[in-house]
């Protein structure tokens, strides 16, 4: 480990940032359809609207590259820094990436995907417990941006009750918040009874009107 080392911490960065900026919902649109996702839908370039509008398949692309790309952050971290900082900043990095991505002009996805695949670095018991949370939450109310508000508000309560190390409760905790700003629009026509349910695609949809 080479944690002492500046160049260390600039290249953990460095490299979860471009890691993250990798969008697994549009590498999949043009992989599999050759079109941007973000031109169909809620313009979102994440599961939910890969799911909306293409379907389990192509979900299912989104779901590895994203959990992939945040895996390999995070252990690249790891092998530089170690635990805690490995973790954190290659993580964050690769969030910050995922939602603001470099390639993309900076138009990216919500980042759950990337903020499920922190907690199983961390954790696999945040993880899994979290997972329930979202996962009873979708059951009930067929929505994913309510298990995804609730698996973020999970979070940092199973940090502290699993008495997590500090940084990581803390890191994790900025996390969720960002994750829940990223979902404000959702929160807002959550509050307003409004959210649609999520249904998964069965056919081609027609092109989103610019």
């Amino acid at each position: 480990m080479a944690e002492h080392e500046i160049w260390a911490w600039l290249l953990t960065a460095a490299a979860g940032y471009l890691l993250g900026s990798v969008s697994g919902a549009i590498v999949a649109s043009f992989t599999r359809h050759n079109e941007d996702i973000r031109r169909f839908g809620s313009g979102n370039a994440g599961l939910t609207n890969a799911l909306r509008t293409y379907g389990v398949r192509n979900a299912a692309m989104v779901a590895g590259i994203d959990l992939g790309k945040t895996v390999l952050a995070v252990l690249f971290g790891l092998w530089l820094l170690g635990r805690p900082w490995g973790l954190i900043l290659g993580g964050g990095a690769a969030v910050l990436g995922h939602v603001f991505p470099l390639y993309y002009r900076f138009r990216g996805g919500k980042g759950i995907l990337c903020g499920a695949a922190l907690l199983l670095m961390l954790d696999w018991r945040v993880f899994l417990i979290t997972a329930a949370v979202f996962a009873a939450a979708v059951a009930v109310s067929k929505t994913v941006s309510v298990g995804s508000v609730l698996a973020c508000a999970a979070a940092p309560i199973l940090c502290v009750l699993l008495r997590e190390g500090k940084a990581e409760t803390v890191f994790i905790t900025l996390t969720a918040a960002l994750l829940l700003w990223m979902h404000r629009e959702n929160l807002r026509r959550i509050e307003r009874g409004e959210e649609k349910p999520t249904v998964a695609a069965k056919r081609r949809p027609r092109r989103r009107q610019p």
